[in-house]
């Protein structure tokens, strides 16, 4: 049940310490990438998702985290205007007749609950109810959760940050405390391990892949971290292709029994045979860039999403021209 903190490990631990140790090859943990990739197409009937997330704001936020391009601290980004009310509603609309499952609302630390509301109501009214709206903001209590619920959301994205507390300016019992209030308001969690850096060891990876499964998430996977230069931990690059697909198949095995959606960002042909099935497609303020984008962010757009997830064998939720 979400919440039991008590549960055994689900995989042999000789197998994912083998997995996350870079000395080992490929060739001695191929056949755990494959069990990994199996299941994860069993639990979700061998269908991919897609995770559209508008960036609404890029408000300069106090808590200063160390890998965030909005942080105040840094000076990082060009702040933009927060996207109008119409901007967001044509880009929903767009994300829910071209496919995605997911029609994601992100904003800064304190945006404004009301605002929030209101463009609840708007867009669940755009996208109808069978995709999800998810929202990814800040530290919510549990009437602020129940609020957003009533507005139209049905999901939060919120987890506890590799190093919380020291590389951001968070502690893991505010995370974990807008986490139960997520829960108990009526909402899934998607919950990722993330941002997974080069710096980051098998300990702490392991402590939020175990994390998502004790709190019943909906869903999992990883986020590689990007670099922005300014930021404090530009200087630890980004975690490999090779070592991202390696974490993506943890995320499964420590996680068989529920969790269908599997997210990896950024994307790679390689993750999506080794236990990923949901990816990303992002637009407007982002935390990981220095400029709000025009279009899709780095040009991975909707049908480009789509392609990739049948490349690799998914099916996946046809555009509203395919119905």
């Amino acid at each position: 049940m979400p919440g039991d903190t008590e549960k055994k490990e689900v995989f042999d631990v000789e197998d994912i310490n083998m997995l996350l140790d870079t000395t080992v090859s490929d060739r001695h943990v191929g056949h755990l990438l494959e069990k990994a990739d199996s299941m994860s197409r069993a639990l979700a009937g061998n269908r991919g998702f897609i995770w559209g997330a508008i960036g609404i704001d890029s408000t300069p936020c106090d808590m200063g985290c160390t890998f965030c391009s909005h942080a105040a601290q840094w000076d990082a980004y060009k702040i933009s205007p927060p996207l109008s009310e119409e901007a967001i509603l044509e880009k929903a609309g767009q994300l829910a007749d071209g496919g995605a499952d997911f029609v994601v609302l992100r904003t800064t630390q304190h945006y404004p609950l009301e605002i929030l509301q209101r463009l609840g109501r708007l867009t669940r009214d755009r996208i109808g109810n069978d995709i999800h709206l998810v929202i990814n903001t800040g530290e919510m209590s549990l009437e602020t959760v129940r609020a957003l619920k009533d507005s139209g959301f049905s999901m939060s994205y919120h987890v506890v940050r590799l190093r919380e507390g020291r590389d951001t300016g968070h502690s893991v019992d505010m995370r974990m405390r807008t986490i139960e209030n997520v829960l108990k308001g009526g909402l899934e969690l998607q919950y990722l391990i993330e941002p997974l850096g080069p710096e980051h060891n098998a300990e702490e990876i392991l402590v939020e892949a175990r994390r998502a499964r004790s709190l019943g998430a909906s869903g999992t996977g990883v986020m590689a971290r990007v670099p922005i230069m300014g930021t404090p931990l530009a200087r630890y690059g980004q975690v490999s292709d090779s070592y991202l697909k390696r974490v993506t198949a943890v995320a499964r095995l420590e996680y068989p029994d529920g969790g269908q959606h599997l997210c990896v960002h950024p994307p790679t042909p390689q993750t999506l045979r080794c236990g990923a099935n949901t990816i990303i497609v992002e637009q407007a303020a982002n935390p990981r860039d220095t400029v709000s984008s025009l279009g899709p962010w780095r040009e991975f757009d909707l049908p480009g999403a789509r392609a990739v997830l049948r490349h690799a064998g998914l099916e996946v939720r046809p555009a509203k021209a395919e119905a």
